[in-house]
């Protein structure tokens, strides 16, 4: 298989935020934070192995350690697990990302980060108000988060990106706009600007809110030289994407390694028609995950058809400001988009907010205002033309 992404999570938080619905563990009596964890690093380490050579996986293109909190691993550990990911590498890892909390920033692990090859931080700031960060149950302090921004600026030469939230509890539109200012003041290379998810629907007044924060945020940041290239992620200059994000977006295969990490792996034919996906999840059970010594049996295992898969691509690519690339979409499908939902790139294209062009169709920035909309819209029609996708099945 070609070179894929490599996805670890790290599920030890020391408490959860309100607004999180990633899985976490904020209590376990063998996992202790900031003190050496060798043994769940190995574990880590053993499922790597597997899954690359189970999936004769080329190389790791990108690696991304997420959480959880990444950043209450021990410096050596650190180390340890990102010099193990890239033992036997033939070709270097392009982009090796860790999320961190700012208030676990200091230079031991800072250095140990670099030591292990690991060249961009992705630092949860959220937001520098004390009152909403308190409110939203998110531990840290504005003056925590400073120090950590210039702890970085004077001890970090890899890439900086930084994670905002719109619509936290308490939050305003002047506290979010100073938020992203004062951002803008330390020229990050990327910046993710999220709006708040909830499990329970919430109020259309919050909604219209959360997407008026959005539309301000996203001219105040462009405005400063910070492209949007997806939906809710924006780039200085546009030099400084997120390759191991765009693997998802671009639907390309990628591992899960840990405690209820998903990975993807996809098979394409000699000219890049889809053939098949396997989709795999780790146990969310830390203790068998931990002890079982069968590694293939923590994971759970399912098979991705053609559909579902096209499904995917289509909530996926249209989050990107480029769009769907047409030739790309027709060697995986047999057939141009517009053969499965024309209909509704037709429709929105006449009110301004999406564009068919030769190579792509990509929706415009009022488009994206309203992306779920339009992809209920699509999914729809291509769910009304099943006859269709199954006269283009290669």
């Amino acid at each position: 298989m070609k070179p894929s992404g490599l996805y670890i999570h790290i599920p030890f938080c020391t408490q959860k935020c309100r607004y999180c619905d990633f899985y976490s563990i904020t209590q376990k009596e063998d996992f202790r934070p900031y003190h050496p964890n060798p043994q769940f690093v190995e574990r880590l380490l053993q499922d790597v192995r597997f899954f690359k050579e189970r999936y004769a996986i080329e190389a790791w293109k990108t690696v991304y350690i997420g959480g959880g909190t990444p950043s209450l691993l021990y410096p050596d550990d650190i180390c340890a697990l990102a010099t193990g990911i890239c033992e036997g590498q033939k070709q270097s890892v392009q982009e090796f990302t860790i999320e961190a909390n700012p208030e676990d920033i200091h230079p031991e692990w800072l250095a140990a980060c670099s030591e292990g090859g690991i060249n961009r931080l992705s630092i949860g700031v959220q937001t520098f108000d004390n009152d909403v960060l308190a409110v939203n149950g998110r531990r840290g302090s504005r003056e925590k988060t400073i120090a950590a921004l210039e702890t970085i600026k004077r001890r970090w030469q890899g890439e900086l990106s930084c994670d905002l939230i719109a619509g936290l509890t308490g939050q305003t539109a002047q506290s979010l706009a100073d938020d992203v200012r004062r951002l803008i003041d330390y020229r990050i290379e990327h910046l993710s600007l999220y709006g708040l998810c909830s499990e329970e629907p919430l109020p259309d007044t919050r909604e219209d809110f959360i997407s008026e924060l959005l539309r301000d945020n996203t001219a105040l940041l462009a405005e400063n030289g910070y492209i949007r290239y997806e939906v809710s992620n924006f780039s200085y200059q546009d030099k400084h994407r997120s390759l191991h994000n765009q693997i998802y977006w671009n639907m390309e295969p990628y591992a899960g390694i840990g405690p209820a990490a998903c990975g993807t792996l996809i098979y394409e034919d000699s000219g890049g028609g889809f053939i098949a996906a396997e989709r795999f999840e780790g146990s969310k059970d830390i203790d068998k995950w931990m002890t079982a010594v069968d590694r293939p049996s923590v994971y759970s295992y399912e098979h991705i058809g053609r559909n579902t898969f096209l499904e995917e691509v289509l909530l996926m690519g249209f989050r990107l400001s480029e769009g769907i690339n047409r030739a790309a979409f027709a060697r995986r499908f047999g057939a141009d988009i517009t053969a499965f939902i024309g209909e509704t790139l037709s429709r929105w294209e006449k009110y301004g907010q999406c564009r068919i062009e030769s190579h792509r169709v990509y929706l415009t920035e009022e488009g994206m205002l309203f992306l779920n909309r339009f992809l209920v819209d699509a999914l729809s029609e291509l769910d009304t033309k099943g006859s269709c996708k199954k006269q283009h099945n290669r």
